[in-house]
């Protein structure tokens, strides 16, 4: 797996009210044979920044719209903003799903959202069970099984005696 990330941003204003995000409206999901990579979008929303050209005292507040869990249509409010009081919001957003609809239902802005947009591409055949999460991937199929038994079941057990040290003293020692 590939991944890029984007600069991404958008305007919204009096004239542009709301935009939608769509990269793979041309792409589509299914896989294809021919082995060119198959590309996952995310948009990651960091900032929403009310411009100095907006009203003193003016408004703006921004809705999102997009497809959440079992496909339920999600749509909420993520940032009020307020000029010469509040203009500026640190947000923490990320979308995985397009579309994605951006709206300025009140005010004028100029509102600009910045963020980045994320591509990781797969290849035909790439099997997301490869990716361990100690990095090694790839590096492990080629060791035979019984190198691939010998390194899992520790860290299992190991999992186990971290979870009642807790809220106890370390546990660790004794065996160098």
């Amino acid at each position: 797996m590939v991944e890029e990330e984007y600069f991404w941003g958008v305007q919204l204003d009096a004239k542009t009210k709301e935009i939608e995000w769509n990269p793979e409206k041309n792409f589509p999901k299914e896989e294809k044979d021919d082995g060119m990579p198959i590309p996952r979008h995310s948009l990651m929303i960091k900032q929403a920044i009310l411009s100095h050209e907006a009203a003193d005292g003016e408004i703006a507040v921004i809705e999102a719209e997009a497809v959440g869990y079992a496909q339920a249509n999600i749509k909420t409010l993520i940032s009020v903003l307020v000029q010469g009081k509040d203009h500026q919001r640190s947000l923490d957003l990320v979308f995985h799903d397009a579309p994605v609809k951006l709206r300025l239902v009140k005010g004028s802005g100029p509102v600009h959202l910045v963020g980045a947009h994320g591509v990781a591409y797969r290849y035909m055949g790439e099997d997301d069970s490869s990716d361990d999460e100690d990095g090694m991937g790839e590096e492990m199929e080629d060791e035979d099984d019984e190198e691939e038994v010998d390194v899992k079941p520790p860290n299992k057990k190991l999992k186990k005696e971290e979870t009642p040290a807790k809220g106890s003293p370390s546990k660790r020692g004794g065996k160098k």
